[in-house]
């Protein structure tokens, strides 16, 4: 196969370059979702696995900051730095993202969290399997499994879990993003995608 007359004089990271829109977008979106993953369920993992040793519910929440922090940063001049499928649902809402791109940014999202939670296991693997005897449990005091995801407490019912979860998304997404009330000053995190 013979390289096409304007390819000849371009270096190899001018033909790598994404020249689509869309591929950028996605690909930052799977990028941040994995970087938020992998330092935020990191510290959890950190927190957990040292059985509070090394860290605790203060380190959890400056590292999941931190790791949002990083995530937005790092994606929000290509993609707005949704980094999470209900963000990118409520742009699509609000008219500030096309439809088309909905199943693209989630599909980058999800990829991206599957990728961060299998690199945070492969990284903690050796902690994981001597924390609980080899053992990957749901719940009692060994239980790793709420570092890669939250659980609702046994007496919790659905509506009362949703509600509980629609409030803390509706504060979290009101004063961050691209539409919220404390991004007025921050026009480098404002996104018309």
């Amino acid at each position: 196969m013979q390289p096409e007359k304007g390819e000849k004089g371009k270096s190899l990271k001018q033909r790598l370059a994404l020249k689509r829109s869309l591929a950028k977008e996605t690909l930052a979106e799977f990028l941040g979702t994995y970087i938020m993953v992998v330092i935020g369920c990191g510290s959890v993992a950190q927190a957990i696995l040292s059985r509070g040793l090394f860290g605790g519910i203060v380190t959890i929440n400056v590292g999941f900051a931190m790791a949002v922090v990083v995530a937005i940063y790092t994606t929000a001049g290509v993609s707005g730095g949704h980094i999470n499928p209900a963000v990118s649902f409520a742009f699509c809402v609000f008219g500030r993202m096309k439809w088309f791109k909905l199943p693209f940014y989630m599909g980058g999202q999800f990829l991206g969290a599957f990728a961060g939670a299998a690199t945070l296991f492969g990284i903690y693997y050796d902690g994981l399997m001597s924390f609980a005897g080899g053992k990957l449990l749901i719940t009692g005091e060994n239980a790793t499994a709420h570092i890669f995801a939250t659980y609702p407490a046994p007496y919790l019912s659905v509506v009362n879990a949703f509600a509980d979860e629609s409030w803390k998304q509706l504060l979290v997404d009101s004063c961050s993003g691209s539409f919220g009330w404390c991004c007025h000053w921050r026009p480098h995190l404002c996104s018309s995608h």
